[in-house]
């Protein structure tokens, strides 16, 4: 052996024996999660600390870092135990602990600086103890407040943390582990979003039953300043928003001119809040400034419906009577409300007043469903921006009544972590009865895939794996240690993307685009609830193949970073009253349909789909119901039994003979519902060709493992192959029983 040679491999001893092991619940390196937990605190805190802009740009380096190594292995094809690589792992694992301890020293020197709320852990008790139990914050500027955990034992203790429900003291409940005699940081965010005061609970317990808790009163202030906002378009992280007219903005301009709106409903006269976009005769787009609630969107991107023209560029949205600052003169306006009404386009008339009333054509909630996107991230053309402030006009406007806004990780370097301005869980403030927003988390892996989790209250660490991690984290845990933890915790597991690229015949990748090589293997071991079909990816192909396996996963819908015009799932809560529990567990069991505009309705012998039909005997007689609606009329509909179209036309309402079982489903242009199962005694579904296809498409995952995933240990990298090995059986067993069926 060379010189070289042995000191590659003393580099590569080194690095799978001095990472940390996982001694705690989870499947989280301690030291990934508390850099996490702390960058989500100093993205926030460089708004308004220098010294925190320097921490921030220590994550960018180590970003940049992690990266590196999948471009080596990606782009030049290298091995992950190759030299290049052995050094560039090396590297970044030195900048991360290089950040984690920056990080604790800001932590550690901000005690004497501000407010700190103190727990300290002895053998027999917990104290507490905080500088000052009020605390004055302005309107509209968020501030953190440290919190301090201090183990006076010598054993380690896991504490868990939670915070009693506000809208305006944000804390994120979490698991912390404490070594022995250590002590480590965490955070609450103060945020008013109105002047008052607020009070909270913050409640802290360990393993051994001690528990304490802080009571917290805030009190929000007027503004003194205008708030950190981003401009529409830019790609920078701050600027301040000249849409404040109320803090007195001098760069507001006086209104001489502008173009005034009032939306109303044609039927009832009510007030409508509504998406706006104005144009010239030379197609140049309007969209700010605003006065009124108003909010304006930058966006070039857009989706092409069955229902709406494809309308790219600026927009913005209103309530009430909102004012564009514009010269109305050879403008014109179109108006949207959601699916459920008809778009108007008019001309803007010289005294700038747009009065109207939009025409609904169809009532979806009176009939039962009520609409919803399932994953949404609060950006503008990928600029972070704090969205959740405007979230109630948007969700109003586009008519959603479930908005599911996902914190996730990865994307660009203006954020290590997006859409966390708020906690797991429904937002009260920012909802209604019929307009419920709620936050989430979408867990992001390439190659395994990137999934969506409804329903929990914590964070799933470590947010993302792999280079989405950006933290040089290893690709570990396999999403079906993550998907099973969710489950367990009582969340509901969505593929997001579904099958993304996996049948393509290309090389396994890490970086974009998103893939889904390990999803496969996720539904087959029954860890995906629900597969995001129509959205940004999401193949309609792979889903009929997992349905044609014999397994059961629903489909959903929802625009990623896009909002206008993007697809949604209608959930029908068959006579239960709208709330989220009740609408998230109809989703679940595929009471629903997704959709890009047409309304779709489907029964099969008077059963929703979703639904089972067991059948005695040889063949069974089905009556199916099934039309689709626009604005325009009704649009022909084909019913799919196992994939395969054995009926069409308009308003179908006629009986069919199946004598296999498998699924049945309808379709039409923008539309598809979710399969209702057919149960022939003694013919369990199922088909071998596509359970062919998914075991050497798992094949193809496991070489990725073996040669080029980053695993701290052997064993990470075995409990991976062992995933994979579990959900290649079960295609086996799948491909077997249906031969013996003939299929």
């Amino acid at each position: 052996m060379n010189k070289a040679s042995f000191f590659l491999c003393i580099l590569f001893f080194g690095l799978t024996t001095s990472l940390p092991s996982y001694g705690h619940t989870g499947h989280t390196d301690p030291e990934l999660e508390e850099i996490n937990d702390y960058l989500m605190a100093i993205q926030l805190m460089r708004h308004y600390d220098p010294q925190a802009i320097g921490i921030f740009e220590k994550w960018r380096e180590l970003r940049e870092a992690s990266w590196k190594i999948r471009e080596l292995t990606d782009n030049e094809n290298l091995l992950v135990n190759s030299g290049s690589v052995l050094e560039q792992i090396a590297q970044a694992r030195s900048l991360q602990k290089d950040l984690l301890l920056a990080c604790r020293n800001y932590f550690l020197q901000l005690e004497s600086k501000q407010p700190v709320i103190r727990f300290a852990f002895g053998a027999e008790s917990v104290s507490t103890s905080w500088d000052d139990p009020v605390f004055e914050v302005e309107v509209e500027h968020p501030r953190v407040v440290l919190v301090k955990l201090t183990n006076q034992t010598p054993e380690p203790l896991t504490i868990n943390m939670s915070g009693e429900y506000s809208d305006d003291i944000l804390f994120w409940k979490k698991d912390i582990l404490l070594k022995g005699a250590g002590s480590r940081y965490t955070f609450v965010v103060l945020k008013p979003f109105r002047e008052g005061i607020s009070e909270s609970v913050l409640h802290v317990s360990n393993e051994k039953g001690r528990q304490a808790e802080a009571h917290i009163v805030l009190h929000g202030v007027g503004m003194k300043s205008v708030p950190s906002r981003v401009y529409p378009g830019k790609s920078i992280d701050l600027l301040p928003l000249s849409a404040y007219d109320h803090v007195g903005n001098d760069l507001l301009p006086d209104f001489k001119q502008a173009i005034r709106f009032k939306v109303s409903d044609a039927q009832t006269g009510r007030a409508l809040t509504a998406r706006v976009e104005v144009k010239d005769k030379n197609d140049n787009l309007y969209w700010t400034p605003l006065k009124g609630p108003s909010f304006a969107i930058d966006r070039t991107r857009g989706w092409n419906t069955t229902l709406w023209e494809f309308q790219p560029g600026p927009y913005f949205y209103i309530a009430d009577e909102a004012r564009l600052g514009v010269d109305p003169k050879g403008k014109t306006a179109t108006l949207y409300h959601g699916f459920e009404y008809k778009p108007v386009t008019v001309e803007v008339p010289d005294d700038g007043l747009v009065n109207v009333a939009l025409e609904r054509w169809i009532n979806m909630p009176e009939l039962g469903w009520y609409s919803g996107q399932t994953h949404i991230h609060t950006t503008d053309s990928g600029v972070p921006v704090m969205f959740s402030r405007f979230w109630p006009l948007i969700t109003r406007a586009e008519d959603l009544h479930v908005s599911a806004i996902l914190t996730l990780k990865g994307e660009w370097d203006t954020h290590a972590i997006y859409a966390n301005e708020y906690p797991m869980g429904l937002r009260e403030a920012f909802s209604t009865g019929e307009h419920l927003v709620t936050y989430d988390q979408e867990y992001r892996s390439n190659p395994y895939g990137h999934l969506i989790f409804l329903g929990l209250d914590y964070l799933m660490q470590p947010i993302s794996s792999g280079a989405l991690g950006e933290l040089a984290g290893p690709d570990y845990p396999p999403n079906a240690l993550v998907l099973q933890e969710a489950i367990d915790d009582g969340g509901t597991t969505i593929g997001a993307h579904f099958g993304n690229y996996i049948t393509n015949g290309e090389p396994v990748k890490t970086p974009w685009p998103s893939t889904g090589f390990e999803m496969p293997v996720d539904v087959a071991l029954g860890k995906i609830h629900l597969a995001e079909i129509y959205g940004n990816g999401g193949q309609q192909s792979v889903w009929y193949d997992l349905l044609n396996c014999g397994f059961r996963v629903m489909a959903t819908a929802g625009p990623d970073w896009d909002i206008k015009d993007t697809p949604r799932v209608y959930v029908n809560l068959e006579g239960k009253p709208f709330t989220l529990a009740n609408w998230r567990a109809a989703l679940q069991s595929g009471r629903s349909f997704i959709t890009k505009g047409p309304m779709l309705f489907f029964s099969v012998n008077g059963k929703l789909a979703g639904s089972e039909i067991n059948v005695s005997g040889k063949r069974a007689i089905l009556k199916i119901e099934a039309n689709g609606l626009t604005p325009d009329g009704k649009l022909p509909v084909e019913v799919v039994f196992n994939g395969k179209t054995i009926r069409s036309g308009i308003d179908l309402n006629e009986n069919i003979t199946v004598e296999d079982s498998g699924w049945l489903a309808v379709r039409t242009a923008g539309a598809h519902s979710n399969p209702v199962f057919i149960n022939i005694e003694g013919r369990p579904a199922g088909m071998s060709a596509p359970a062919e296809r998914f075991i050497e498409i798992t094949d193809q995952l496991e070489v990725w493992v073996k040669t080029r995933g980053l695993f701290y240990s052997e064993e990470q990298k075995q409990q991976v192959l062992d995933v994979l090995e579990a959900g290649r059986k079960v295609f086996r067993d799948v491909a077997e029983n249906a031969r013996m069926q003939g299929r």
